[in-house]
């Protein structure tokens, strides 16, 4: 049955099934930026890219691929080459992947689009533009997912059923490199009129977008290196626009009374306008701490809510795992720098009374997904104590 344009969000959610990525996201009322965007043309830029190297044959390429993905396309089923260990892949993406084309809610290409070599480490741009290096030898595989995985193998949490229902394509351009991709870039940047999406990865590949020592990207998302990044003065940076990013770092603490969190940060912009305790507001930024049993606890500074209020997440796939608790409400206190200090321990008895015996990770999330806006922040002094014991992770 079509999805009628008379129908509210809520209606609309009801009939595509909360089960699914693209089914859960119109609790909230508010649309997001840019909304009742018009259909464009999404594959110009990929194709004036495979017209370029055409044109402009160069030694540093081993190979070029164009390829698709469509809602119809099972994970991994699209095989582009075969690669090396070790060999760098540049990943040229155009598209649009659609959480509700109702309700124009949607995310950009390189959010959704994955790449692995054989069945090694999934690889996740987050920009529309990325290049990734093999980790393994094997057929270089493709496919899409928005947080649909149900480990860091590729395996799917959404129901295959569901997930050939998703609406949406991407379009993109393998550039499969001999050797540095850097320089290959740049030679085909130099040999013509290149197209934008070129000069983006050279300037995200000279930025050095690495994470600090100690930290890296949870499975679901991929490159968190796009969001987070170290500062010189030994902050964790953190920007995001139309982008979801988790990192995390390694704990091995006891959860025992008196367990506490510290961490100072500045926030300058907040990436939802409103409440983010519905679906379709959810962006935010905040810091988690994740305990063995599966549970995690994050504390965020929200827009709308006030401070001390506590909710599950709103998105089906992570309602059962994550507890929300905000810290610091309103934009009275943007761009200051704010000392915290909370009892993970009495958190976590009173908030979500599990079965954990241990804190075994502290984790930075920023999303933007949902409507699309700016969201920027810094953390230092980040500090998990227990039983005498601190541990400072940044």
């Amino acid at each position: 049955m079509g999805l009628g344009k008379a129908r509210t969000r809520r209606e609309v959610l009801g009939a595509m099934g909360a089960t699914t990525v693209a089914g859960v996201v119109f609790a909230a009322g508010i649309a997001p930026a840019g909304a009742a965007t018009a259909e464009v043309d999404i594959g110009g830029g990929v194709k004036q890219i495979a017209a370029l190297v055409k044109r402009n044959p160069i030694p540093e390429l081993a190979a070029v691929t164009s390829f698709e993905l469509r809602g119809s396309d099972m994970p991994w089923s699209k095989e582009l080459a075969a690669v090396k260990e070790g060999q760098q892949i540049t990943f040229l993406l155009a598209g649009r992947w659609y959480l509700s084309r109702e309700a124009d809610m949607w995310v950009e290409p390189g959010v959704a689009f994955h790449a692995r070599s054989g069945k090694g480490s999934l690889y996740n741009p987050m920009t529309n533009t990325g290049t990734m290096r093999a980790d393994r030898d094997g057929p270089l595989a493709i496919a899409r997912s928005v947080g649909e995985w149900a480990s860091p193998n590729g395996d799917l949490a959404t129901p295959a059923d569901l997930y050939v229902k998703a609406d949406g394509r991407i379009e993109g351009v393998a550039l499969i490199w001999k050797g540095d991709a850097w320089a290959g870039l740049a030679k085909l940047a130099a040999s013509g009129d290149a197209p934008s999406l070129i000069n983006d990865e050279i300037a995200r590949l000279a930025s050095n977008p690495v994470l600090p020592s100690g930290w890296e990207s949870i499975f679901l998302f991929g490159n968190g290196s796009g969001t987070f990044r170290m500062s010189s003065e030994g902050e964790m940076l953190c920007s995001t626009h139309k982008t979801v990013g988790i990192v995390q770092r390694p704990v091995a603490l006891e959860l025992a009374p008196g367990a506490k969190l510290e961490w100072s940060w500045l926030v300058d912009e907040l990436p939802s306008p409103s409440a983010e305790d519905g679906i379709g507001t959810h962006d935010y930024l905040s810091i988690a701490v994740e305990f063995d049993d599966g549970q995690d606890l994050t504390y965020m500074w929200s827009a709308g809510l006030t401070s001390g209020h506590v909710f599950r997440c709103p998105l089906p796939l992570w309602t059962k795992r994550e507890t929300h608790m905000v810290v610091r409400s309103g934009r009275d206190e943007l761009g200051q720098w704010l000392s915290e200090a909370r009892p993970v321990y009495s958190d976590y008895k009173a908030h979500i009374g599990g079965e954990a015996r241990n804190i075994v990770g502290v984790w930075l999330i920023a999303n933007s997904t949902f409507l699309r806006r700016f969201g920027k922040c810094r953390y230092k002094d980040i500090v998990v104590s227990s039983s005498g014991t601190r541990h400072r992770v940044l």
